[in-house]
């Protein structure tokens, strides 16, 4: 019979990677802004709203740099 267990080193860094905070930028970016649906805007003056409209959701909010457009 096979037994199978983990050095104390492996269980360690196996928990450190499982409960690492999240990076703030990283979050951030998670968030999804929708606009154009009469409810919802953009959160400020550097977002766009970009396409697709779809019905009951809207647009999609994004932070474009400067050379960036809404693409579909």
């Amino acid at each position: 019979m096979f037994k199978f267990s983990f050095h104390p080193t492996i269980l360690l860094l196996i928990t450190s990677f499982s409960f690492a905070a999240p990076n703030p930028e990283e979050a951030a970016a998670t968030v999804v802004y929708h606009c154009a649906n009469g409810v919802d805007t953009c959160p400020g003056p550097h977002w766009t709203c970009c396409g697709p409209i779809l019905s009951g959701v809207g647009g999609t909010c994004r932070k474009l740099k400067p050379d960036e457009y809404c693409a579909l």
